[in-house]
Formats: C-alpha cells, structure tokens, sequence
C-alpha cells in the first residue's frame, strides 16, 4: 500500500475546496493513504470510524475536530453500523492573513507543533459543535452565490479558526483512542524510533526487527497490518517530506539533501521526488523560491 498525493481541482486564484456533510462509505475497500500541500480541518456531525494521522489511530466520534497540516499521511475509515457525517475544509495557508496588529495570535498555531507531540484530535463541546455547524452552513450558502461568495467563504474560514483559537480549555483527547494489542504498543514505540532515525540510510527491517525484538517476518507482517504500509514505502514518504521541507527552508544543495535524508544516490532522489511530487527537486525549489525567502 502506498500513499498517494491527493490532487482537487480547484481556482490557482482562490485555493479553497469546501465539502459539507459528506457520509464515509464503509463499502469503499481501497485503503487509500493520502496526503498534501494543504491545511485540512474535518469536524464530524454524527457517525462514526477511524482515522490514522501520521502514526496514531484515533476512533471518530460525534462532535469532533481534526487539525491536519501539510504533508501528514491520513487516512479516514466509516463504520459499517453507523457511517461517519463530516464536512471538510481544505485551504492552502497562503489564504489566511497575517498582518501584524500587535497581537501575539495566530490563525493556524494549533496546526504548528512545536518542541511537543502533534495533536490533531480535538473533543467539542455541544455550545462549541453547534457554533460551528452554523458557521458550516453559512459556508454552505455562500457556495452557491456569485458575486462575493469568496470573500464571504474567506471571511467564514477566518472565524472558525478564530473560534476554535479562542476556546482552548475544552478536553482535548490525547494519545490514541482504540485499546492496544500488545503488537500495537510496540507498534506504536517503532513508528517514534523510525520518527528518529528515518533520515538514517541504514535502517533497515532487520535493524527495526531486532529493535522490537522480533523476527523480520513477524515486524513486516505486523508493521503491514498495523500502518497499511511496507517499510520502504512508509520510510520513503517520510523522507520525502523531510526532502521538501530542507529544499523549501534551507539552501543546502540537493546533493546534500538526498544524502542526508537518507536517499542511496541523488539520481534515485530525483526519480522518487519527480514520481511523487510531479517534478524534480530543483524545480520545486525553484517554483517555491517566494516561500524561500520568509
């Protein structure tokens, strides 16, 4: 199983996709891991699933938020008794403003984790669900008008995250949800040290294997049923993301960078970022060059 980068058609001038009370199929079989450029918020209505962000499992449930920033693979799974309601927002950050007022805040801090371990899973209250299921279905309005309606849309994206901002005692859930099989905790333990060492161009299923104390074929068996993915599939989308944030924030050459995000020669670089992302190292760098320099 690979993760595929998720592509939506949409304006290059206004780089916002809404989608309101979507149902989760329970009959769709294909497990599709997926990831992209974008900010994604998920806040559920009704129903229920699971989701794998990043390296956790959480269970979905009523009245929740999900905060996912840009490159994290996550995948959404319905129940077969009681399938999931959702509405979606996906936003490119560029979209939201941030002009200096003399106000320590900022829009997307919950979607930035720093020196501590990401949250993405947050519990609503009812007052906080029903606030914002009237912000949804102003959206929804807005959608189908013309003139205006991306302002409108803009304006609404703007106080969801605000509201969410200001509301930062509610009881966040933290950690992971679905009650662990012993092969899961240790599971769980493998995907941090890989979180550690993925740079590593030695790590290897026999190196993790004996790290967990268990056979090779047991940890692919294991680590396959438990994340959806093989090893090098799993290793290769996390160096990839760490390839993209070193050619976006550094100017280290991509020589450089394919050695150290633990690529086995730079030609092999280019032709697993230009299968992935749809160009070649340099010329993301390149197109990327005003983000360069903030």
């Amino acid at each position: 199983m690979e993760a595929v980068k998720e592509i939506h058609s949409y304006d290059p001038l206004f780089p916002f996709i809404f989608m309101y009370k979507i149902s989760g199929n329970p009959d769709y079989k294909v497990n599709l891991y997926h990831f992209h450029d974008w900010y994604e918020i998920v806040i559920v209505h009704d129903g229920e699933g699971s989701f794998f962000i990043n390296k956790n499992f959480y269970d979905i449930k009523k009245n929740e938020m999900y905060l996912i920033p840009a490159d994290i693979i996550h995948k959404a799974t319905s129940s077969v008794e009681s399938p999931y309601v959702c509405s979606v927002i996906l936003f490119h950050p560029m979209l939201i403003h941030s002009m200096e007022l003399g106000d320590s805040f900022s829009y997307l801090s919950f979607f930035h984790h720093k020196n501590k371990e990401p949250e993405y899973q947050y519990q609503l209250t009812e007052s906080e669900m029903k606030n914002y299921e009237e912000l949804l279905l102003h959206m929804e309005g807005e959608v189908q008008k013309k003139r205006g309606n991306r302002h409108a849309l803009l304006l609404l994206l703007h106080w969801i995250l605000l509201f969410f901002n200001r509301n930062p005692n509610r009881t966040d859930i933290k950690g992971i949800i679905q009650e662990e099989s012993k092969s899961e905790i240790w599971m769980k333990e493998i995907l941090i040290y890989i979180d550690m060492h993925f740079m590593e161009s030695d790590l290897t299923l026999s190196t993790l294997a004996n790290e967990a104390l268990v056979s090779a074929e047991h940890f692919s068996r294991v680590f396959k049923r438990t994340t959806g993915f093989t090893l090098p599939n799993y290793l290769g989308i996390k160096r990839l993301f760490k390839a993209k944030e070193l050619l976006l924030h550094s100017n280290h050459s991509i020589s450089y960078i394919s050695d150290t995000c633990g690529y086995k020669s730079v030609s092999y670089f280019h032709h697993k970022f230009k299968e992935k992302i749809g160009c070649t190292p340099g010329e993301f760098r390149k197109n990327n060059r005003r983000l360069l320099k903030k």
